[in-house]
């Protein structure tokens, strides 16, 4: 963790820097690693306005406050910092969260632990291949049409703009183009 003490008019005492590391500390235990930590102290006419930029793998926070005692200062901007830190890492889980519960084949490697059950006439498959060949944005089945021939895959996910339901185009065994949607 590079840490940069900058001081306008102000002096940042040795147990000073310590306070702000050993908080830094504790907060990069919730950020992650903190690549870079700017902190300026400008002294003005009514007390002091500190200043912090921390940069992380994930996230870039600024924040600034002032207070007449320097520590009140830099303890208030450590404690919003914190909480933006939890607020941050509580969002990137409920993101988590929500993305695995939408792509449930996602990540599967598709070499069960058991033989399967075969299914007459069909032949066993090998293995299952997850894309993500999908539209996020509505559209028409005509432009859903352009994009499935345009990708080379079987089959194309998208929310139908006419009826606002998900639809499948794909390649049916006679290598023509049918529609499934969703009622």
């Amino acid at each position: 963790m590079n840490i940069n003490f900058t001081s306008k008019n102000a002096k940042f005492t040795g147990a000073l820097k310590a306070f702000t590391e050993k908080n830094l500390e504790s907060i990069e235990k919730i950020s992650g690693n903190i690549i870079d930590c700017e902190i300026i102290a400008t002294e003005e006419k009514l007390g002091f306005k500190v200043e912090i930029t921390v940069k992380t793998n994930t996230n870039a926070y600024h924040i600034q406050d002032r207070d007449p005692i320097l520590k009140q200062a830099i303890r208030k901007i450590l404690n919003t910092l914190k909480i933006q830190a939890k607020k941050n890492k509580e969002k990137l889980k409920e993101e988590k969260k929500r993305a695995g519960k939408g792509n449930l084949l996602k990540g599967f490697t598709g070499a069960p632990e058991e033989e399967p059950l075969e299914t007459p006439g069909r032949a066993p498959k090998e293995d299952i291949t997850v894309v993500e060949n999908f539209s996020r944005k509505p559209l028409s089945v005509e432009e859903a049409v352009f994009f499935l021939k345009d990708s080379g895959e079987n089959a194309y996910l998208f929310t139908n703009v006419e009826t606002n339901r998900m639809s499948v185009v794909f390649f049916n065994k006679n290598n023509t183009i049918s529609i499934i949607e969703a009622v």
